[in-house]
């Protein structure tokens, strides 16, 4: 997703001639074109099979193109039909993975004759099948970036507690390796805290979500989309925060094709059925926004009667899970908030498991109730998530895990120790991990970086799943089981030489500035890119809206790596305005976008 950020906003980004605080931040990448998939709602797709990508567009729009994007990797996608909605109004559009894409999650790559280049990023996971043997875990309360909310206008900008909270969660999970991740809410703080106080909590919150290495499925709490009550952005202000960067901007007046209010969604991972429910409270404790449509808290009469049509429409057979932040009970019919626990009967619903968070200490639940209907507690503070298994259909919870590292669990419960930097600068490295969890990960995966001398590679404590060669490094993935309660080695190291070693799927291209922001009338910004050897290459810099401002270099030769200076001027030596931009590569049919702040 790249940012389409109004004048007046973008006046947040002009720095002055004192130097920038440590904790200044800025926006991360707001919704333009690409409504779904997105970071926070992704795809799942099988090589050869397709998926479909909303968008924002005039009807008008053509040439659509879309590709995938691994670091320097791109895989161009087919299309595979579907067209303007009249009556959603935007486009539903299906493209199709090629066959031999490598697994992983991919950013998504989407253009058109009447749009710029947009991408979402960690929004597409491609994996080989749809397994009947997995596991998927469930996170909640991430509380970014801080536990502690403003008083009076006022706050920690440097505090990131939180966000060390869920680093250590995250290093856990990526070891282990899930499906799929649920956050069952409140992924942020305070979501009035964008451009107020200068905490940019949900454009932070969004970027920590790449740094899972599987899909992750988000939704909101009551902190997300109804912030916190004494502050000064008006009513509102966290719900529309939201739709900027969470999708999406219809809400309000959603269309006559998609009558919604309300950000609840389904995915499917073979005959499990998974359904996600907004939840809030909008009684004037967090906010008091429109509750004409919104009511006094979630859930609304309109939400119910999608869950239960969605619920009756499954075919016999299917498994029907739905995750939310919380059952608050809706509102009653003068007005007044509901009993907690009045709306989510999972046996009366027909669900076989439904999953909640809020209560940062809620106690163990039962894990042989069936249905399922368990909550997890926080990651902020006490960092922890649940692994639920699935077998042949059969969902069976696991007990709540804590990463550790906090005072309730201070040894680190996953500990992982690499005899040297995992950067992609060595062609021999080992780690051993120490899984203090007593529960053995039948399928964790761990991804080596490693420099990349068009060699194979053999693996010691696990298999080699598969390699992928992008950005002049190859990524090595590993597969193992990891005891519990035990330590497991792993090593990788770079063996004969292959001869005629391509330079992998698609086209390999990167791009990166020597400075982001960049001032204008400073030293020239150095721009260096790589794309495939014989491939000419063009390099724009471009508005907002997708106009040319200057060509910085045009049917570059044949080199790997090349660099080009821009000023910060258009093609008519004017100096260009203060404002977000985009640098453009051009290489062949691959497209790369790299995201530019010009300040004065």
């Amino acid at each position: 997703m790249r940012p389409r950020i109004l004048a007046g906003l973008l006046l947040a980004l002009t720095l002055s001639s004192a130097a920038t605080p440590a904790a200044a931040y800025t926006y991360g990448d707001t919704l333009t074109t690409i409504m779904r998939p997105l970071p926070n709602l992704p795809a799942l797709v099988v090589p050869g099979g397709a998926f479909t990508v909303w968008a924002l567009a005039p009807s008008t729009a053509g040439n659509w193109s879309a590709a995938l994007q691994l670091g320097a990797l791109t895989v161009p996608l087919s299309p595979n039909g579907g067209g303007w909605q009249a009556s959603k109004g935007r486009w539903e559009l299906s493209f199709s993975v090629p066959a031999g894409t490598p697994e992983e999650v991919y950013s998504l790559q989407l253009s058109s004759d009447a749009t710029i280049t947009d991408l979402a990023e960690h929004a597409v996971k491609v994996l080989p099948a749809f397994k009947t043997d997995y596991y998927f875990a469930q996170i909640s309360d991430t509380h970014l970036p801080t536990h502690a909310l403003s008083s009076n206008g006022v706050i920690d900008v440097t505090d990131t507690t939180g966000m060390g909270d869920f680093d250590a969660v995250i290093e856990d999970l990526n070891v282990i390796h899930p499906e799929f991740i649920i956050h069952s809410g409140d992924l942020v703080n305070e979501g009035e805290l964008e451009e107020y106080l200068g905490m940019y909590e949900m454009g932070r919150a969004q970027a920590m979500l790449s740094r899972l290495r599987d899909p992750v499925f988000v939704s909101t709490g009551n902190h997300d989309i109804g912030g916190w009550g004494a502050t000064l952005p008006p009513d509102g202000t966290s719900r529309k925060d939201w739709w900027r960067y969470f999708g999406w901007p219809w809400l309000l007046n959603p269309p006559a094709g998609d009558p919604y209010h309300s950000q609840d969604f389904t995915f499917d991972y073979g005959p499990l059925h998974v359904i996600g429910l907004e939840a809030y409270i909008n009684n004037g404790s967090y906010d008091h926004y429109r509750q004409d449509i919104w009511g006094a808290q979630s859930f609304t009469p309109e939400q119910m009667a999608w869950l239960e049509a969605d619920i009756a429409a499954q075919p016999p057979g299917t498994k029907k899970l739905a995750f939310y932040h919380y059952d608050f009970g809706g509102t009653l019919s003068n007005g007044s908030p509901g009993a907690n626990f009045s709306q989510i009967n999972p046996a009366a619903l027909g669900l076989d498991a439904a999953i909640w968070g809020h209560n940062h200490v809620v106690p163990e639940g039962s894990l042989s109730a069936r249905p399922i209907n368990l909550g997890l507690r926080s990651v902020i503070d006490y960092r922890r998530f649940r692994i639920f298994r699935v077998s042949n259909g059969v969902i069976t919870p696991g007990a709540m895990h804590a990463a550790g590292g906090t005072s309730s669990a201070p040894t680190d419960s996953m500990a992982l120790a690499w005899s040297g930097a995992n950067d992609g600068t060595r062609s021999r490295l080992s780690l051993s991990v120490n899984n203090r969890y007593n529960e053995t990960w039948d399928h964790a995966r761990v991804r080596f970086v490693m420099a990349d001398h068009d060699s194979a590679f053999t693996v010691t404590g696990g298999t080699l799943y598969q390699t992928i060669r992008e950005g002049g490094v190859t990524l090595v993935y590993v597969d193992c089981v990891i005891p519990a309660n035990g330590v497991t080695a792993l090593s990788v190291q770079a063996s004969a030489p292959l001869a005629g070693v391509p330079p992998g799927a698609g086209a390999a291209l990167s791009l990166s500035a020597s400075a982001n922001p960049f001032r204008a009338g400073s030293a020239p910004l150095v721009l260096r890119w790589s794309s495939p050897r014989d491939v000419p290459a063009s390099l724009d810099v471009l508005d907002l809206e997708g106009r040319r401002v200057t060509t910085i270099a045009a049917d570059a030769g044949a080199s790997d790596d090349r660099s080009a200076r821009w000023d910060g001027r258009d093609e008519r030596g004017a100096v260009a305005p203060a404002g977000m931009y985009f640098v453009r590569l051009r290489a062949g049919r691959a497209t790369h976008v790299l995201r530019l702040v010009l300040v004065r």
